[in-house]
């Protein structure tokens, strides 16, 4: 019977110390949009905010970096908490893992995301433990603690709010924490529809506060809410989760048409030529993007000829009369999910999100038939370009901290130099450092910015643009044809060089460049994302300056990676193709070409000398309908002057029109 006793108390020693709970904790203010509700619109989709995924969720769900397998249980304002039970053998080793996120988009969808951020890692403790609070896609909280005060981050979305202009309205605060003076002005995040404010109103020592405020467009009469005051008992440094403006939740998407059946077909030798697609790889889309269907969709494609994918849907609701489907590939390998490279540099609306979707215009689809998708086109510009996806990948996982690698970034900075010759300003969208001649370019030089300026020695990725950045003399770039492997002095191709650990750096890599130190390359969060060849054979990243806006860039040609000469768009659109003759013929140095679209199309504007040789190219890429007017200079596409000759001009649309027609350069 003694015996028997000992063996159980044995056992139960044995259980109460077999296992491990950690609790994770995420804030959700470092990102736009995330949903505190289980179900954000009449008959919505029933998304959780925020769920936990990676080599965690082993001890979870079983699902390991599955999405929304394992959901986070929203505790108030920007707060989430799940807890995992780890069993004792995992004590002390690593796991990987990242937060997952779904984002309620202006048209009442909702879209699942993954962070952009490296996997965050765990060491399993040998006790229960409650870890810290961990921002979501970022390392560090909207604000700076302050020991004394109370520091509370409210924030507010406009984009429901019909009557409200951001070009000429500002967005107030009026509470009870400022006396109720509407004299907190918020601060816009970015173009995006949400504002903030940051509160540091009460000492710590005089917790709880209770707070009440709305929100208020400038002066208080007729503009502010009209919903009861919004109220909150502060007891520490908080985040207040965002609302939209009096409450009015986006309205969900009706369908006005049917298409007998949507095809989605594309090709990815692009993505597998730069080492961002691979065999074994899932390639998957998720469409239905501002507003084009209730919820966003997700469709498998499947291989099919060669490096082609493709997947049809039938019986798809769709409104022919909007803008058009709005839609996104992603690459699926070991269960994680990577969003393709894609900005569209055509979008004009507020939300940020959108601008980084693909949007067909359905243009000749019909009630009740099918319609094909096609986006194949070997392109940088071209809204129907090849996907190009991010390599997660490490240089060299396994390796240790001493294993490096250096890296040449190599800027081709002439854009720049043509775009101020055409008389454009290159504006700084942080600050004032705008660019509008060429003595500026050379006197202020260009400096690098990014998570790959991070090397095994600093630390700081986005540093402060502006005078911060162009004081950071390992961000600047040189033409001098010797520091930092630069060939050529004087050639404005820009260079600059960083060591890397191969264990801690991803193949695929974020960088922006910036004229003095200013944001002035181009748009709002449209970053270079370029994936470092993973044999390692070629140790250089060659950029194009303005590459992320080429349609500001009108100077230049992405595709060619030369000189663009101007295309004018005239009044009208035409019934029918045409290509006109030059003018003036013979010419000398320069003759204008007038062609004509009736539909939108990717368009090529070529010059040939009578041996059929292309000698330069004067248009490439997607036109709107419209009647356009291009000049040629009489120069090659190395920037030479051709001799006198008969010339050929080629106008190339495609499967739509091809025409070529002769003229005379008379010197």
């Amino acid at each position: 019977m003694k015996k028997t006793l000992l063996v159980l108390l044995a056992l139960t020693v044995t259980v109460a110390f077999s296992q491990v709970n950690v609790t994770f904790r995420a804030n959700t203010s470092t990102v736009q949009g995330v949903t505190d509700s289980s179900d954000v619109t009449a008959g919505g989709p029933g998304l959780t905010g925020v769920d936990l995924r990676g080599e965690v969720q082993e001890y979870t769900s079983g699902a390991v970096w599955t999405p929304a397998a394992d959901p986070m249980t929203s505790v108030g304002g920007d707060y989430w908490e799940l807890t995992v039970t780890f069993p004792a053998a995992t004590v002390g080793t690593d796991k990987q893992y990242k937060f997952g996120y779904n984002i309620l988009n202006q048209d009442g969808t909702v879209t699942s995301n993954w962070e952009g951020t490296p996997n965050r890692i765990l060491t399993v403790p040998a006790a229960d433990t409650v870890l810290d609070v961990e921002y979501v896609n970022s390392e560090t909280g909207p604000f700076t603690d302050d020991a004394d005060s109370l520091d509370v981050y409210f924030r507010v979305n406009m984009a429901t709010n019909t009557d409200f202009n951001p070009e000429t309205q500002q967005v107030h605060m009026a509470g009870s924490l400022e006396g109720w003076s509407h004299s907190i002005v918020m601060n816009r995040e970015g173009t995006s529809s949400y504002y903030n404010y940051h509160w540091r109103g009460a000492a710590v020592a005089d917790a709880p506060v209770a707070v009440e405020w709305k929100y208020t467009l400038g002066d208080w009469s007729g503009t502010h809410e009209s919903i009861d005051n919004r109220m909150a008992t502060i007891v520490q440094d908080t985040t207040i989760q965002w609302v939209y403006y009096n409450d009015v939740l986006p309205k969900p998407f009706a369908a006005s048409d049917t298409l007998s059946a949507l095809t989605f077909t594309t090709d990815v030798s692009t993505a597998i030529a730069e080492d961002g697609f691979e065999q074994g790889d899932t390639l998957i889309v998720k469409w239905g993007y501002g507003g084009t269907q209730q919820s966003v969709r997700t469709d498998t494609l499947t291989a099919g000829f060669g490096t082609v994918y493709s997947v049809t849907i039938p019986n798809v609701g769709v409104d022919l009369a909007s803008d058009g489907m709005f839609y996104q590939y992603y690459r699926i390998k070991n269960a994680a999910e990577f969003r393709e490279i894609f900005y569209n540099f055509a979008y004009q609306g507020s939300d940020v999100a959108l601008a980084e979707r693909r949007l067909h215009d359905l243009a000749g689809a019909a009630d009740g038939a099918p319609f094909t998708i096609n986006d194949n086109v070997v392109s940088n510009v071209s809204p129907r370009r090849m996907p190009k996806f991010r390599n997660a990948n490490m240089i060299c996982a396994g390796c240790g901290d001493d294993n490096t690698i250096q890296w040449t970034y190599v800027l081709d900075l002439r854009p720049a130099y043509y775009q101020v010759m055409k008389g454009s300003t290159l504006n700084d969208i942080q600050g004032d450092i705008n660019i509008s001649s060429v003595d500026q370019i050379n006197t202020l030089g260009v400096f690098m910015n990014g998570p790959a300026t991070v090397d095994q020695v600093q630390t700081e990725a986005w540093t402060t643009w502006g005078g911060t950045l162009a004081q950071t003399e390992y961000k600047q770039m040189y033409d001098d044809g010797a520091t930092d492997f630069d060939q050529t002095a004087g050639d404005t191709l820009y260079s600059n060089t960083y060591i890397y650990q191969s264990n801690k750096t991803t193949l695929g890599q974020e960088f922006k460049f910036g004229i003095g130190g200013g944001d002035n390359e181009g748009g709002y969060g449209n970053n270079h994302i370029e994936n470092l060849t993973s044999s390692i054979s070629n140790t250089t990243i060659f950029s194009v300056w303005g590459s992320i806006d080429p349609i500001f860039y009108d100077a230049w040609d992405y595709d060619t990676n030369s000189p663009n000469l101007d295309v004018e768009l005239t009044e009208g659109v035409p019934n029918q193709f045409k290509l006109g003759d030059n003018y003036p013929n013979p010419f000398n140095p320069t003759t204008t070409v007038a062609f004509s679209l009736p539909i939108g199309v990717d368009v090529t504007l070529n010059v040939y000398n009578l041996l059929g040789e292309k000698i330069a190219t004067i248009y490439n890429r997607y036109a709107q309908p419209g009647n356009y007017t291009a000049t040629w200079n009489g120069l090659d596409s190395q920037g030479n002057k051709v001799p006198s000759g008969t010339y050929l001009f080629e106008l190339d649309a495609g499967q739509y029109f091809h025409q070529v027609k002769k003229m005379t350069l008379m010197k």
